[in-house]
């Protein structure tokens, strides 16, 4: 019931939101060819539904800015996003404010990033921010890239 109503959320917003996203830039990633870098967009429900339902690749950081490990998870995620990885629409969710959507998504810690596929939920690493391990979660990222 959630999914059927968060997919019909979705379709509502891509009839009623007229594409056009730009990408703020922030310190320490790379820029694309027009300038622009892939960056955390903040977190809304319309937003993410919208990406989600055009079937595109989505990630959600769960973030606190007392967390040390999302202090050093969040450059090695943005060198991702900004590396092999710019078609994942990502999203940085304050992990304080959005308790009902870390019920619904069964987030129990801080330093959580899921990474869906559409609707469907593909990877998800919390409190670890090792190279490796943050490697490894993107990599289903990649497996995304013939999909798209």
């Amino acid at each position: 019931m959630v999914r059927a109503f968060r997919f019909a959320l979705a379709m509502a917003s891509i009839l009623t939101v007229v594409a056009g996203a730009t990408v703020g830039a922030g310190q320490g990633g790379r820029m694309d060819r027009m300038g622009q870098m892939n960056d955390f967009k903040p977190y809304t429900a319309e937003a993410l539904n919208a990406a989600m339902g055009e079937g595109k690749t989505t990630l959600l950081f769960f973030h606190a800015p007392w967390c040390p490990v999302c202090k050093a998870q969040e450059p090695k995620v943005k060198a991702h996003l900004n590396g092999a990885h710019k078609n994942v629409v990502a999203f940085k969710v304050d992990y304080d404010s959005n308790v009902a959507l870390r019920k619904e998504l069964k987030v129990d810690k801080q330093s959580t990033l899921i990474l869906y596929q559409g609707m469907k939920e593909v990877a998800r690493l919390s409190y670890k921010s090792d190279d490796e391990s943050i490697a490894e979660f993107f990599s289903h990222a990649s497996m995304m890239h013939g999909a798209q």
